[in-house]
C-alpha cells in the first residue's frame, strides 16, 4: 500500500540568518525568525519518508547529529533501518547526508541503512569528493568516499524513476549536482531540497548565500514551481520549522501555500 510522503523532524539546525537569505536585508528576514545573539536563526531538518510499491525511500537524512532522532522518527512509523531500500540525496552537504552516515572516533563511516541503494547525481558525488576552497566547508569527503566505494550507488545524470512513481530530476542551482524529487500519486508531491529550503523561499528572489549559481537557481526554481502549479501539489520544505509542507497555489503572480 502506498502512503502519502511524510516529513520527519530531526532538527533543530542553527544557521546564520543572513546566510540563509543571501542578499535579502536583515530588516526583512528578521521579521520571519527570532534572531539569536550571534545572528543565528533556528531552522528545521526534515527528511521525507516515501513508502509504497515494495520500497521504503528516505529523501535526505539530517545532519551528523540527527542519526538517533532519525531512527526514532522511523521507529514511530514502524520502519527499521534494515527495511529502508533507497536513500535519495538532493545533494551531499553535511546537513542533508550526515544523519545517514555517522563517522566514528576513528574516522570510519558507519551506515545507518545497510541495505539501502544510494541515489545521487554523478556531478554531486564528484564535487563532494573533490571540494574546492569554498565547498570544503559543506561536504564531508569521508561520506562521499564511502558512497563511491559501496557498490550500492546509482549515479543520476538525467531524469529517472525509482520504482513506479518517484522521479529524480537534476535541479542545479544550489549545487551544480542538486536533485529534485517528484512523487506522483493521487496528488503530486515535490521535494525541492535547498532550492526551496523554507516556504519563505517560494519567493523567486529569496536564495541562500550557499547557492553556487544564483541565476541558475532562479531558472530551476521557476521551472519546478510552474510545473507544480499545474496540478494539486504538496511541497516539502527541508529547513522549515513551523511549516514543513503545504499545498501550492497561485496568488496573482506569486506562489503561495496552504499551510
Amino acid at each position: 500500500m502506498s502512503l502519502p510522503p511524510q516529513s520527519l523532524p530531526v532538527g533543530p539546525f542553527r544557521l546564520d540568518g543572513g546566510a540563509m537569505f543571501g542578499v535579502v536585508p536583515r530588516s526583512l528576514w528578521e521579521k520571519l525568525y527570532p534572531v539569536e545573539e550571534d545572528n543565528r536563526i533556528v531552522l528545521g531538518l526534515n527528511p521525507v519518508l516515501i513508502q509504497g510499491n515494495d520500497r521504503i525511500i528516505l529523501v535526505d537524512a539530517g545532519s551528523p547529529e540527527s542519526g538517533s532522532r532519525l531512527l526514532n522518527e522511523l521507529a514511530k512509523r514502524g520502519v527499521s533501518p534494515a527495511a529502508v531500500t533507497d536513500l535519495i540525496f538532493t545533494h551531499l552537504h553535511f546537513d542533508h547526508s550526515g544523519g545517514a552516515f555517522p563517522i566514528d572516533k576513528n574516522g570510519t563511516v558507519v551506515p545507518l541503512f545497510p541495505n539501502a541503494t544510494v541515489h545521487v547525481t554523478r556531478e554531486e558525488l564528484e564535487d563532494a569528493l573533490n571540494p574546492d576552497e569554498r565547498t570544503r566547508h559543506f561536504y564531508r569527503t569521508e561520506i562521499a568516499s564511502y558512497i563511491s566505494r559501496t557498490g550500492r550507488a546509482v549515479l543520476v545524470e538525467q531524469p529517472t524513476f525509482v520504482g513506479e512513481d518517484v522521479e529524480l530530476v537534476p535541479a542545479p542551482g544550489h549545487t551544480q549536482g542538486h536533485l529534485a524529487v517528484w512523487v506522483y500519486r493521487e496528488r503530486q508531491y515535490l521535494i525541492p531540497g535547498d532550492l526551496i529550503p523554507t516556504y519563505h523561499h517560494l519567493n523567486i528572489h529569496y536564495m541562500t548565500s550557499f547557492d553556487e549559481n544564483t541565476r541558475l537557481n532562479i531558472q530551476t526554481k521557476k521551472k519546478l514551481l510552474e510545473k507544480a502549479a499545474n496540478r494539486s501539489t504538496v511541497i516539502f520544505f527541508y529547513h522549515g520549522t513551523r511549516c514543513t509542507s503545504g499545498e501550492l497555489y497561485m496568488d496573482g503572480k506569486h506562489f503561495q501555500i496552504n499551510k
